[in-house]
């Protein structure tokens, strides 16, 4: 089954994150198509009938320059996706003109699209940074909605495992669900699924990981590619960024807490959260 993931595009030198995560980290890419999105500013923004009537030709040039320069952007991260030989037929591009924000269209274009990941690049951001920053990566990572999420870091050549995080609460059984979706076509993934036990979980690290294990053969995954951890640990977060380094994982996969579950569950809510600020050297996958 063909799998369809949203990557956004743009100038900045981290939206090409995600090409090159994707590029580098498939083996298997003939059932991979990636639809790369740029939003664009619009020139006609806040003006009214009359002005947008006034200033045609004006607005109609710089649309035209916008186009451009999207068309730009969007061809140099085909070039890169062909160069690491991903089929041309499976890059789809598209240029969409700013509606509601850039994180609400992107939004927007992934319920609508029916895509199975939105894929964003992240930069590094220094702590007080992260405090007064409303960057598009945050406003996605905070609204909940169906389709998981990708962040991806710079890695020059991300590392083929994945490290599944589970705590048996529904947003991470939907996440290895995901997992399993994404991979099952892909033998060079190995997945190891780690349950922290901190002593606030309602389940034990059996009945979780066994949850999960079961989405994965679910979906085809065949049990020599999965591994089990569990580990103790009073800051989950720490815990996970340690053993992906030590590990050499190139994706940490987890459910992000959306509203409605209950009161234990929401430690993963802050891990996540966490581990969208501290995770910096591997892609994180989060399923709400």
């Amino acid at each position: 089954m063909d799998k369809h993931i949203l990557m956004t595009i743009s100038d900045d030198y981290s939206a090409l994150q995600a090409v090159r995560f994707a590029a580098g980290f498939f083996g298997n890419t003939q059932s991979l198509h990636l639809t790369l999105l740029y939003v664009a500013s619009n020139p006609k923004a806040g003006l009214s009938e009359s002005e947008i009537i006034q200033n045609y030709g004006n607005l109609n040039r710089r649309e035209a320059q916008t186009k451009e320069q999207a068309q730009s952007a969007l061809d140099k991260a085909e070039e890169l996706l062909i160069l690491k030989k991903f089929p041309h037929n499976n890059i789809h591009k598209k240029i969409t003109f700013k509606q509601l924000g850039t994180a609400h269209d992107i939004i927007q274009e992934g319920l609508t699209g029916m895509y199975d990941a939105i894929a964003l690049g992240r930069r590094g951001l220094s702590r007080l940074e992260e405090l007064i920053h409303d960057s598009v990566s945050n406003q996605i990572f905070n609204t909940p909605m169906d389709i998981p999420l990708w962040i991806c870091r710079n890695q020059a050549k991300p590392a083929p495992h994945v490290l599944l995080c589970t705590d048996g609460s529904p947003a991470s059984l939907r996440c290895a669900d995901h997992v399993g979706f994404m991979l099952k076509d892909d033998p060079l993934h190995e997945i190891t699924i780690l349950h922290i036990v901190t002593g606030m979980s309602s389940v034990t690290p059996a009945e979780a990981i066994a949850s999960a294990r079961n989405m994965l053969n679910e979906n085809g995954i065949p049990a020599n590619r999965i591994k089990e951890k569990t580990v103790q640990g009073r800051n989950s977060a720490e815990a996970i960024v340690k053993l992906a380094q030590e590990g050499g994982y190139g994706v940490v996969a987890m459910g992000r807490t959306g509203r409605g579950e209950t009161r234990s569950l929401h430690l993963l809510g802050s891990v996540s959260m966490n581990m969208l600020k501290n995770l910096d050297f591997a892609t994180l996958w989060i399923s709400h």
